[in-house]
């Protein structure tokens, strides 16, 4: 990166209005950005202008229906303008582009929400739509023993969703048993036959069984990824993977109290994982097993 500086500027506001049965929030904000390198004589300026809109309405009594739409304008930065080199943080050989413009996306997203006795659920779906999606891409080319990726400005597509749950088993005093389910997904493709876009997760699965609320608590939860083969080009597969990790605490000055003694176990079974939004991910996988005890002490 050669040196450079950016300054910005935003005003934004943010709305809320309760009609009763139905809510409605908005927002807007507009920011100007300025990018500039005297090494190489560039200056950029960006305008940006972006806003959403809301409305939920009640379905019940334990449930709630929300959607939104969005439209967001980002400036590009300094990174994917000016990167002309080898980055040591993603063992890669970067390529920014000094024309870029503004990255020009909108958006929908629908939220269900359910709260009752012993029980939450939510569900999620987002859809959106880039008009100059600017992201790292991968060209299959070396330079200085390193792999090239070159930021590129196109359009893309976004889609996907989330589910996240849980359930009470038991109150044991003040000790509560819950069960807790989390999975997600994200799908992303260039517009206009360009493939896929790199570095994008596969479906995850969080499940886990927790006591909280008590002088003793603690989690075990289990992590599903699949393996992700949906890749763009020059991008290499993901295997799937499977972690188990347990944690135990204790409270010594009662349950009110914010000192805590904890016993963690990460990734027990020693399993080897990888996270596919990894740049590193050939040659850096997850820790394995990981045994600690920590101490928080509050005065």
């Amino acid at each position: 990166m050669p040196l450079n500086q950016t300054s910005q500027f935003g005003v934004f506001t943010l709305q809320e209005f309760d009609l009763g049965a139905v809510k409605i929030d908005g927002g807007a904000r507009y920011e100007n950005t300025r990018v500039n390198s005297q090494p190489l004589n560039v200056e950029r300026t960006f305008n940006a202008f972006s806003g959403s809109i809301g409305a939920s309405v009640g379905l019940g009594e334990s449930w709630r229906l929300g959607v939104s739409a969005t439209h967001s304008e980002r400036a590009a930065s300094a990174e994917e303008l000016f990167a002309n080199g080898a980055h040591a943080a993603t063992q890669a050989f970067e390529i920014g582009d000094t024309s870029f413009g503004k990255e020009i996306s909108n958006g929908i997203e629908a939220v269900l929400r359910g709260r009752g006795t012993g029980w939450r659920i939510e569900a999620s779906g987002f859809f959106t739509r880039f008009r100059d999606f600017i992201y790292l891409n991968p060209t299959g080319e070396e330079e200085d023993e390193l792999p090239v990726f070159e930021y590129t400005q196109t359009g893309a597509r976004f889609w996907g969703a989330e589910i996240d749950a849980a359930v009470t088993l038991a109150r044991l005093g003040t000790t509560r048993i819950d069960v807790t389910g989390l999975v997600d997904f994200t799908r992303a493709d260039i517009l206009g036959g360009g493939g896929r876009v790199p570095r994008i997760p596969p479906l995850r699965m969080l499940g886990g069984i927790e006591a909280t609320g008590g002088v003793i608590g603690g989690r075990v939860e289990v992590e599903r990824a699949t393996a992700q083969r949906r890749t763009a080009v020059f991008e290499g597969d993901t295997d799937g993977w499977t972690m188990v990790n347990a944690s135990i605490n204790w409270r010594p000055l009662g349950q009110d109290s914010n000192t805590l003694l904890l016993l963690s176990a990460n990734n027990i079974f020693d399993v080897e994982a990888r996270r596919h939004s990894s740049f590193l991910k050939n040659v850096a996988p997850l820790a394995g097993r990981d045994i600690r005890v920590t101490a928080r002490l509050s005065f």
